[in-house]
């Protein structure tokens, strides 16, 4: 085999995310890639140390493509808002990404130490704490991940396609449709199921009161007289 181009680290994660966006994260082996770059297997370890190293280097270069802060100056509520914004449209654009990301031990930074920094530093102008940032910014991700974990979940594929999984019948009471059907709030719940736009529109609503949140604790902040206690003896 041979090449014209110089083999790179980008260029070899971006063959293997095309790879995982059109079949799935299964799909993805250092021969498959190397084939689809026209090279040897060996070619791909002077650049790659294993599989393990290559999801990495695809995780970086999806997360890449969507900076969690925005170009400009913002206000800390467009900062924690765009979190969520481009956090959701990575795993919805990759959405085999979800499955390295909640690889245990293999925690993936969806933001460079700049972003991060910039990030913590609006919080704080803002007049939170630095513990109080790290919340929101542990908070936005982790509802981001959780949202996004339950909506694939719900969908079938090796790549998670988009489509909707075939109805089980639920598990115990949920099997019963007469014992569904007695309670009508939880029986039209079950009903609408998890989509994208359905799962998108529930975080929404997450974070703009997750914000609104915010924005009381830091209007009760400055309402207290200096040197106030705030804990309970």
């Amino acid at each position: 085999m041979s090449r014209k181009n110089p083999l790179t680290p980008d260029g070899i994660a971006a063959a293997a995310v095309a790879i995982a966006d059109a079949e799935g994260l299964d799909a993805v082996s250092m021969r498959r890639v190397a084939g689809d770059l026209g090279v040897s297997a060996m070619a791909l370890y002077r650049h790659v140390a294993d599989r393990n190293d290559l999801l990495l280097m695809m995780a970086g270069a999806a997360t890449a493509e969507f900076s969690l802060l925005g170009p400009g100056t913002h206000t800390w509520q467009q900062v924690l808002a765009h979190m969520a914004e481009a956090q959701w449209e990575a795993f919805t654009a990759h959405r085999w990404l979800l499955r390295i990301v909640l690889t245990p031990r293999r925690l993936v930074n969806m933001a460079s130490p700049g972003d991060v920094e910039r990030i913590l530093a609006t919080l704080a102008s803002a007049g939170l704490s630095e513990e109080q940032g790290f919340d929101c910014l542990l908070g936005i991700s982790a509802a981001v991940i959780g949202t996004s974990a339950i909506t694939a979940a719900a969908h079938y594929g090796p790549a998670f396609d988009g489509q909707p999984a075939p109805a089980d019948g639920g598990q115990g009471e949920w099997k019963d449709g007469t014992a569904v059907a007695r309670h009508p709030r939880a029986a039209r719940f079950q009903q609408q199921g998890i989509t994208y736009a359905g799962s998108r529109r529930s975080l929404d609503f997450f974070v703009a009161n997750f914000i609104a949140g915010v924005e009381q604790t830091l209007a009760q902040a400055q309402d207290l007289p200096t040197g106030s206690a705030t804990r309970k003896e």
